[in-house]
C-alpha cells in the first residue's frame, strides 16, 4: 500500500502455484474493493495468462482508492477469475475463483511519520527586565506528501520547572520530503539568567490530507539551551568611564556644592547604578580627615552611551576645621565616590569607586 497526498494505492500480487503436470490458464481476473459499509472504491481487472504446470507465477495490478473523506477500518478486496485446465492445446475443463482479502486502512496511517524538529536559540539584547530571544524550529517531514502545522506554542522553564517566558511561532506548510526553517522571537524574564540551566519545550498540532482523509496529529519537542554568559555582552577593550564634578560656591557659613557623575557605560546591558554616595574629607599636611558626605540620585545606564546623574552638597565651615599644623582650614579638599553597579533580578553587583581633589585655596573664606 502506497499513500500521498492525493491517493492511495493498493498494489494486489496474486502468487499462483499449478502442482499439475499440465498448464493451467487463468483469465478474467477481476479486483473489487468494499468498504465495511459496502461502498466500492475501486475496480480493476488484471491480464491472464498461463502457468506452466509444477511452476509459480506472479499476477499483480494496482488499483487507485478513493475514500471521499472517510476512512474505513478495513477494505474487502474480492478477486474472482476463471482457471482452465489445458490438456494438449485444448482447454478441458474451467473453475471459478474467488478470493476476498482484507486489508487495514487505518494501520496503514498509523505509519504516517511526525515531523522531525530542530530547535535553535539565540539570546540578543537586555532590557531592565528581561532579555530577548530569538528561536529557530528547523521543522522536517519525511512523508511522501504535504504537511501543515498549526502555530507552535513555546515554554521557556528553569531546572525548577519555574516559567521564564512563553511566545508563539506561525505555523506553516510544509511539503513532501522537505524542511522549512520558522523563526519567532519573544523574550524571558531577566532573572532567568540566574538559572542553572533552561528548557524550550514546544507544543503544536500536524495535519495532512491524505487522498482526501483529514489526519491531526500532536508533536512536542523539547531541549536544554546555554544560558547567556555576561560577558558577551561587554567589551573586552572598552572600560566602564566615570568622571566625577563638583562645583563649589560660597554661602553663609560654609560651601555649597553641586556634584555631577558622568558615566559612560561601554557594554551592552542597562546597568543600574545605585548607593551614590560622595564622602569628603579635608587634606591637612598630607592627613586626610572626615568632613560630611552627599549623594547623587541613582539611575538606569544607557548602554553604549553616557549617563549623567546629579547630586548636591554642603560642607560647613565648623566641619572644616583642623587645628593640627599651620591654619585651621585644609589645604585641599578630597571627594571620593562609591556607588554599586548592578542589574536587577540577576545575581550581578560591581563596586566601584572614584575620588579627586578639590584646590581649597580659592574657596576660603574673604575678610
Amino acid at each position: 500500500m502506497e499513500i500521498n497526498a492525493d491517493e492511495v494505492l493498493i498494489r494486489h500480487d496474486l502468487q499462483l502455484y499449478n502442482p499439475n503436470s499440465f498448464e493451467m490458464i487463468l483469465r478474467d481476473f477481476q479486483i473489487v474493493a468494499t468498504t465495511t459499509e459496502g461502498e466500492e472504491v475501486t475496480n480493476l481487472t488484471i491480464e491472464g495468462g498461463a502457468v506452466p504446470g509444477q511452476s509459480h507465477r506472479n499476477f499483480t495490478g494496482t488499483g487507485l482508492i478513493a475514500m471521499k473523506g472517510n476512512l474505513s477500518g478495513l477494505l474487502s478486496s474480492k478477486v474472482t477469475g476463471i482457471i482452465g485446465l489445458n490438456f494438449l492445446g485444448v482447454v478441458k475443463k474451467t473453475i471459478p475463483l474467488e478470493v476476498t482479502v482484507l486489508t487495514s486502512l487505518k494501520d496503514a496511517l498509523k505509519k504516517i511519520a511526525l515531523p522531525t524538529i530542530g530547535v535553535r536559540a539565540e539570546f540578543g539584547n537586555i532590557t531592565r527586565h528581561a532579555i530577548n530571544i530569538t528561536t529557530y524550529l528547523d521543522v522536517s517531514n519525511p512523508n511522501p506528501f504535504g504537511m501543515s502545522v498549526d502555530a507552535f506554542t513555546l515554554n521557556i522553564t528553569n531546572e525548577t520547572g519555574g516559567t521564564v517566558g512563553s511566545f508563539t511561532i506561525a505555523g506553516s506548510q510544509i511539503p513532501a520530503e522537505t524542511a522549512v526553517t520558522l523563526t519567532g522571537s519573544g523574550s524571558v524574564l531577566i532573572n532567568a539568567l540566574n538559572a542553572k540551566k533552561l528548557i524550550i519545550t514546544l507544543y503544536a498540532k500536524a495535519g495532512a490530507n491524505i487522498a482526501g482523509i483529514s489526519k491531526s496529529l500532536p508533536i512536542s519537542a523539547g531541549i536544554e539551551i546555554v544560558i547567556p554568559d555576561l560577558n558577551q555582552f561587554i567589551p573586552a577593550n572598552t572600560p566602564l568611564e566615570l568622571s566625577l564634578g563638583v562645583d563649589l560656591q560660597r554661602v553663609r557659613g560654609g560651601l555649597k556644592g553641586n556634584m555631577s557623575l558622568e558615566v559612560y557605560n561601554p557594554t551592552k546591558i542597562p546597568l543600574i547604578a545605585s548607593d551614590l554616595v560622595v564622602f569628603y574629607y579635608g587634606v591637612k599636611n598630607k592627613q586626610k580627615y572626615y568632613i560630611t558626605e552627599g549623594t547623587l540620585t541613582s539611575g538606569e545606564l544607557i548602554p553604549q552611551g553616557t549617563t549623567v546623574l546629579y547630586g548636591d552638597i554642603v560642607l560647613l565651615y565648623r566641619k572644616l576645621l583642623n587645628f593640627s599644623g599651620g591654619g585651621i582650614l585644609p589645604d585641599m579638599v578630597f571627594a571620593q565616590l562609591r556607588a554599586n553597579l548592578s542589574l536587577p533580578g540577576i545575581h550581578l553587583s560591581i563596586p566601584v569607586a572614584i575620588g579627586t581633589y578639590i584646590d581649597f585655596e580659592p574657596l576660603r573664606p574673604s575678610g
